[in-house]
């Protein structure tokens, strides 16, 4: 599905949903432009997939634009796992309100896409450092799933972009 985007304006905040892939064939972004003196939200529960030559287009769209600030949504897996891999992938004022954490069922071998949200299941204690809550959740048999993802790796773009 190639790159798709809506946009809505309301309170001095320019909101762009993202929807499909982000890869070599998603021109979607080029010339997408905001107001400089507006707020931006940028909602990705839509997205899809993301590979190399996607990450280089949106690097270079999101670093071009002025905005007073930058809050990313619903933020997916393949998004975290290249906010972890690349240096300075979204500019340093980009702030996560919300994310999705993968977990796991040894018992039935489901699996599901948590919703980690800024200050319920993650938030700054007083002395700066992320503090992360992690909700229990059950499969379709009730049995406690597990985190399906390195701790110490997946939640290292905290530090950067909390």
């Amino acid at each position: 599905m190639a790159l798709q985007l809506s946009f809505s304006i309301s309170d001095k905040c320019t909101t762009i949903l993202l929807r499909g892939s982000l890869n070599e064939y998603a021109s979607a972004l080029d010339g997408v432009e905001v107001n400089p003196n507006f707020d931006l939200n940028i909602d990705l529960k839509d997205l899809k997939s993301i590979n190399s030559l996607g990450i280089r287009n949106f690097h270079a769209w999101i670093h071009r634009i002025q905005c007073q600030r930058l809050r990313l949504f619903y933020c997916p897996r393949p998004f975290i796992n290249q906010m972890n891999l690349v240096e300075g992938f979204l500019p340093d004022k980009a702030e996560i309100e919300s994310f999705f954490v993968p977990y796991y069922s040894e018992r039935t071998g489901e699996d599901a896409m948590v919703l980690y949200t800024k200050y319920l299941e993650y938030k700054k204690s007083d002395d700066g450092k992320i503090v992360l809550s992690f909700p229990e959740m059950q499969d379709s048999e009730g049995n406690k799933m597990e985190l399906d993802i390195f701790k110490d790796q997946y939640f290292r773009f905290l530090d950067k972009y909390y």
